[in-house]
């Protein structure tokens, strides 16, 4: 395999600059939300994933989170202070749905505005071809990490969902589990 200027490619310098990358675009993505948000940590992922799925209770959030139910139960209780979340009816004994405010819904979107900026900031030295070049890329980059719906969820965490026309995730994750159901038969 050989690199675009003609020479072999060497795949730990590969790794080692997407490390890096990764690395500088998770500290954008950070600063932006919780510059919106006023918290750093889980608070802008939680308004993200129970906006993408309203009615979702503080055990199917705590997961694509990664946090323990304690750990969830505070982070709900902060932005229920804040005024961003509201806790609905009960889903039997799996606890009280949770939704977005009017104020949350506000607040996710600016979240989404600054986090878009920062990214297509550094997208900025690329041109449209390389862009494009690059959004195959990481379809297929992404779409190699799904094995189940936790790893949509914890995957897609972020994401501004209206913005994929087709999720690389979701569509991996449909693939898998039609191959499964096929394999079963």
């Amino acid at each position: 395999m050989h690199s675009q200027s003609g020479g072999p490619v060497n795949r730990d310098r590969t790794a080692n600059l997407l490390g890096a990358l990764a690395l500088e675009l998770a500290r954008a993505q950070q600063l932006a939300t919780a510059e919106v948000v006023g918290q750093t940590g889980s608070a802008a992922a939680a308004l993200v994933v129970i906006g993408a799925a309203p009615g979702r209770t503080i055990e199917q959030l705590r997961r694509p989170l990664g946090l323990t139910q304690p750990g969830a139960t505070r982070l709900v209780e902060r932005l229920v202070e804040a005024g961003w979340v509201e806790r609905g009816d009960t889903a039997g004994r799996r606890g009280l749905r949770l939704t977005l405010s009017e104020a949350g819904r506000e607040v996710l979107d600016q979240m989404h505005a600054a986090r878009r900026a920062a990214l297509t900031e550094a997208l900025a030295p690329l041109g449209s071809d390389e862009q494009a070049q690059l959004a195959e890329l990481l379809e297929t980059l992404l779409a190699a990490r799904v094995g189940d719906r936790d790893d949509l969820e914890r995957l897609c965490r972020l994401c501004e969902r209206r913005t994929c026309d087709r999720c690389p995730v979701g569509h991996q994750l449909d693939v898998r589990m039609k191959t499964s159901a096929t394999e079963g038969v």
